[in-house]
């Protein structure tokens, strides 16, 4: 008989107590009697009977150990159950979270709020905050400012509970709208929700809105828009613009208001300031005439987005005393030429939309050089090659080259400014490398550059 085990208790059977030694002739009867239904004799396989009897008393020892063993197993899974909630709740207890002040914790929410483009719902934040504890709930329902977006788009999400929505608002002190919406979706929904929401127009702080034909009327109302700074307006597609509306006009009482951006698109519409704004930033898809008349009333903008269009690109008036834009730092362009009617001292950030497809044609080297001598405060300069026309990739490069090549022909102090310079292309190729590095060379004089080489 087997003595058990001092650690476990189990009882241990060695291997040659269960089977006897068998030699290769007696395997392989053993194997021709498996493989067919003759009886086996004595003498032919002597080893069967005596194995077969102590692998009968294995059996049951082992059909006896075995319900012991699970008795066993369970009992050490019941303990180690027991000793991890034990131990998690320990874990908790000791956490360093419990420690940090209501005031980090507060900005570490602040931080995990979604984007403007994530719609809202329960899962996300802020509401996900008040469902982990009693400490993280009392902490999100003080910072009113985790309640100020709402964000609704009606492609992503058509139906939004109204009684959510009102407890955020109550939550809330000032607000940011973001609403989108779609001419193909229900229009009772959402000029419902938007009805609801302008109940409180006077503490929009943020307005970005896609309107729609149904929409419009409701938007154009006046409203308390005392305390909104920013605001953005687009509309759907072109039926969202309905002939009965001749003009954005729903923001006289918009006092407060620094940045603005009207996105026509489909049929130019001009905006309605109110008399007394602060304006610093603006973004509009408008005429030249219309751009020309707005920038002389804003002196103290900022950041412009001169986008001309409903317009004949060919058709420039002449030039004459250019519009003075003192404080104006960051200016995007669709057009070049509207450079030449701007004084801007000040800039910083200059971006210009080229696309050969629009007839407008590539800025040459000569017109480039010149635009960047008159702002002399440009330290950088970038060029991003997005065109799939081979030709116009081709002059795109060969004017970066040729201004920033400089040649026995060419001051050796031309653009002296300039401190970094990139370029980007999709089309690419290792073709490129020699000819910027003969540019690279041809600006690379220690006594004079000011070039600086970052490695990527």
């Amino acid at each position: 008989m087997p003595s058990p085990c001092s650690q476990c208790g189990a009882f241990v059977l060695p291997a040659d107590d269960v089977l006897l030694d068998r030699t290769p002739h007696t395997l392989a009867r053993l194997a021709q009697l498996s493989a067919s239904d003759e009886p086996p004799g004595t003498l032919s396989c002597p080893s069967c009977d005596p194995s077969s009897k102590k692998t009968s008393k294995r059996l049951t020892l082992l059909d006896e150990e075995i319900p012991r063993l699970k008795d066993r197993l369970q009992e050490l899974e019941t303990e180690r159950t027991a000793l991890s909630e034990s131990h998690a709740q320990n874990i908790r207890i000791l956490s360093p979270l419990r420690r940090i002040p209501a005031e980090i914790l507060g900005e570490i929410f602040s931080w995990s709020l979604p984007s403007h483009w994530d719609v809202l719902d329960v899962r996300n934040c802020p509401w996900v905050l008040t469902h982990v504890c009693r400490r993280w709930r009392a902490v999100a329902l003080s910072m009113t400012s985790l309640w100020s977006l709402i964000s609704v788009d009606f492609e992503t999400k058509p139906q939004y509970p109204r009684a959510m929505i009102s407890t955020q608002i109550e939550r809330a002190r000032s607000l940011k709208i973001h609403f989108f919406g779609y001419e193909d979706c229900d229009a009772s929904s959402q000029i419902a929700l938007f009805e609801l929401l302008a109940i409180h127009s006077h503490r929009w702080e943020e307005l970005s809105i896609q309107l729609t034909s149904h929409l419009g009327p409701c938007v154009m109302k006046d409203r308390d828009l005392t305390a909104l700074r920013r605001t953005w307006v687009q509309w759907h597609n072109a039926e969202s613009q309905t002939p009965e509306f001749n003009s954005v006009d729903f923001l006289r009482t918009a006092t407060s208001l620094v940045e603005i951006g009207v996105c026509c698109d489909f049929r130019f519409l001009p905006t309605r300031l109110p008399t007394h704004h602060q304006l610093t930033r603006y973004d509009f898809d408008a005429p030249w005439r219309t751009h020309v008349e707005l920038l002389k009333s804003l002196p103290n903008i900022q950041a412009a987005r001169i986008s001309r269009h409903f317009d004949n690109f060919n058709d420039w008036p002449e030039p004459g005393d250019p519009i003075d834009l003192p404080h104006l730092r960051r200016l995007y362009v669709t057009d070049h030429p509207c450079l030449d009617y701007l004084r801007t001292p000040r800039l910083e950030e200059l971006a210009i939309a080229l696309n050969a497809t629009d007839n407008k044609g590539h800025l040459d080297a000569q017109s480039t050089a010149a635009i960047l001598q008159k702002n002399p405060s440009f330290t950088e300069f970038g060029v991003t090659d997005e065109d799939e026309n081979e030709d116009a990739q081709r002059r795109i490069l060969s004017t970066f080259l040729t201004l920033f090549t400089i040649s026995n022909s060419t001051p050796s102090a031309m653009l002296p400014h300039i401190m970094k310079i990139s370029f980007a292309s999709e089309s690419g190729d290792s073709t490129l490398y020699p000819l910027f590095l003969d540019m690279l060379e041809s600006r690379w004089k220690p006594e004079e550059s000011v070039l600086k080489i970052r490695n990527p």
